[in-house]
């Protein structure tokens, strides 16, 4: 009998322990699965894949959120389970304590037999009900994922880059007399569709009446007559910050297929060795860049895609906090909060605009970061939920800090660029239009290049960086590069040629020349050998064919050549 005891009594905390472990993780994952489901839209799974490479360092405010959420809807499951772990641990010790005393007591240790029994129980109850709880998530999680979709697209390949990607090459992009500045502002998560009905957008009143009145005044692309916002369509690989960035600024998605792709991004990664960007062209032209954000800029490789790509100076948290703009504990929101932001902006901007080249002044808000937004004191609370109180205060401050810019000197010469990186991630604006909505970021151009087609596009976020060099007067042989198409020209976008459903399926397949051409070297350390012995890099390399391409033509030239 009492080798019965002790045979309960030494497997009890291997057992407690298994189905402890087995909560935890049932738990752990069924809030990841409610997370990606009902807290944030997940556009793709490569969006999914690439956050996952990359990892969450510098990104803390959303880890917090993360952690607070988890704790909040499964906190009180966890104490419980934790309690009753600590329970059977506890009455083993006292067992074993017991075990070889006088036979006094032989009830009381029945008792605790009976009780670890009942415990242990209790603890393989609750690992099958969390285990149960996640089982049935699975289908939500695979669903919101898109992981079928994304598998099948693993398996097909298209031609859309071998037949309508154009590298940029210096002979076919030619600078005007009189070089104009520009000033790229990307808004966090900003959307047309934050505008009220009678505007096109999808709330009952408008969240962005400033930002409206801007788009009305300037160039939105759409008919002189029309009182629709309009905007950029978001397709797969361009639908997250650094993506949406990669995409306005190449004409370039962001895939994450090709084998090579790294995405641990360190300070000497490189970052799409072979792709020429609006940066590098600047450069080229004797343009002095710059990227402000009041995050950590190496977040999903960030500072490495602007560095290596036009040699941008770049001013983030850490920056602020070396120089002195911030104390060195500081930490609001990602970093500083947009107020802030937009008062060393007005500082770097001002010593760049004394300066005798021109400048290229890029930089991205974060206040409408998704979950809910942040809130900094001078912003009102006029709605029931704080993310739309945000996006209030963001389309207040952006507005104002665009007055000041008409107001100096330099604004005879520059160029403004408003534009949302992506469509928002926070499930309220699904919630809100439903998920039909037809949602497009905001994208407007201030004393630009006058458009003259009055003619409202249909165009997706790869089409505003050939649109941005002929805003600023550059003229492009074709006016296309990238996947873009200006929308100064009358040259149909993809988008308008062959439909958005059809261009996002495209883009969502494999490409060969993507994998073989564009992505080429992607993620290698500068120094370390490649196949051919030499990394590509720089904007002399779209001079002429890449080595990929060239290979390629060689084997299918005819012998008797």
């Amino acid at each position: 009998m009492f080798r019965n005891k002790f045979s309960i009594r030494d497997h009890s905390i291997g057992y407690a322990t298994a189905a402890y472990v087995i909560f935890l993780l049932a738990c752990i994952l069924s809030y990841a699965i409610d997370y990606i489901t009902n807290v944030i839209q997940v556009e793709s799974f490569s969006q999914f894949l690439y956050t996952m490479q990359v990892g969450m360092g510098g990104a803390g405010n959303t880890v917090m959120q993360i952690l607070q959420g988890f704790a909040m809807s499964c906190g009180v499951l966890i104490a419980f389970a934790t309690l009753l772990y600590v329970l059977v641990v506890w009455l083993c010790r006292q067992t074993k304590k017991e075990h070889g005393a006088e036979k006094k007591g032989s009830s009381h240790k029945s008792l605790q037999t009976k009780a670890l029994v009942t415990l242990n129980c209790g603890c393989l109850l609750s690992a099958a009900g969390g285990a149960g709880q996640f089982v049935s998530r699975i289908n939500d999680g695979y669903s919101a994922l898109k992981i079928d979709s994304y598998l099948e697209e693993q398996q097909t390949y298209s031609r859309l880059y071998e037949d309508h990607y154009v590298q940029p090459a210096s002979d076919m992009i030619h600078a005007p007399k009189k070089k104009k500045n520009l000033i790229y502002i990307y808004m966090e998560s900003m959307e047309s569709t934050f505008s009220d009905v009678e505007h096109g957008g999808g709330f009952q009143e408008n969240l962005i009446p400033n930002l409206t009145r801007l788009a009305m005044e300037n160039n939105d692309f759409s008919n002189a007559d029309d009182d629709s916002l309009n905007g950029g369509r978001v397709t797969s690989q361009t639908s997250w910050t650094v993506a949406g960035m990669t995409a306005q600024t190449s004409g370039t998605p962001l895939g994450v297929s090709n084998s090579q792709y790294n995405h641990s991004f360190e300070e000497d990664m490189l970052f799409l060795p072979n792709v020429v960007t609006l940066g590098d062209l600047l450069e080229d032209q004797g343009y002095t860049n710059m990227l402000m954000c009041g995050s950590e800029a190496s977040y999903a490789g960030r500072s490495n895609y602007f560095r290596q790509h036009g040699n941008y100076e770049i001013f983030d948290v850490l920056t602020a906090r070396e120089e002195g703009y911030i104390p060195e504990d500081y930490n609001e929101w990602w970093g500083f909060e947009d107020a802030k932001l937009v008062e060393f902006a007005k500082e770097k901007i001002t010593e760049l605009a004394s300066k005798d080249e021109p400048f290229n002044f890029t930089m991205l808000t974060a206040d409408t970061h998704f979950k809910d937004g942040y809130l900094c004191p001078d912003c009102k609370d006029e709605f029931d939920e704080q993310y739309e109180n945000a996006i209030r205060c963001s389309d207040k401050r952006i507005s104002e800090f665009v007055a000041w810019i008409q107001q100096q000197p330099f604004y005879k010469d520059t160029v403004i660029v408003l534009s949302g990186d992506h469509l928002s991630m926070d499930s309220l604006i699904s919630q809100s239009v439903g998920l039909d909505f037809p949602r497009r970021t905001y994208f407007t151009v201030i004393n630009g290049r006058r458009y003259t087609l009055d003619q409202r596009r249909d165009y997706a976020t790869l089409d505003i960086f050939p649109t941005t060099l002929e805003a600023m007067g550059f003229d492009i042989d074709g006016h296309r590069l990238g996947l873009g198409t200006s929308l100064y020209s009358s040259e149909p976008t993809l988008v308008e040629s062959v439909g958005f459903e059809a261009l996002n399926q495209q883009i969502s397949y494999r490409s060969e020349r993507y994998e073989n051409e564009i992505l080429k070297d992607d993620g290698y350390t500068p120094g370390q050998d490649s196949e051919n012995g030499e990394l590509p890099f720089g904007f002399s390399e779209a001079e002429s064919m890449s080595r990929a391409q060239k290979e390629s033509e060689e084997k299918q030239r005819p012998e008797t050549e």
